[in-house]
């Protein structure tokens, strides 16, 4: 399932998928802002998920 964040450091709207292929293979892994690293979130997943930019923070 895709799911979608707002990082709480820079302001940009993330977007990530937090499936599994396979079931019993499944451990934490983190989510991170590609722009500025901070961790959104932990999914538990067997697979890597892949943040990415979906609207960027329009700051000041």
């Amino acid at each position: 399932m895709v799911k979608m964040v707002v990082c709480e450091k820079c302001g940009n709207t993330i977007e990530y998928e937090d499936k599994s292929v396979f079931e019993g293979n499944r451990e934490f892994e983190e989510v991170v802002c590609p722009v500025c690293g901070n961790e959104l979130c932990q999914v538990f997943t067997d697979l890597f998920p892949n943040p990415r930019v979906v609207k960027k923070h329009e700051g000041r």
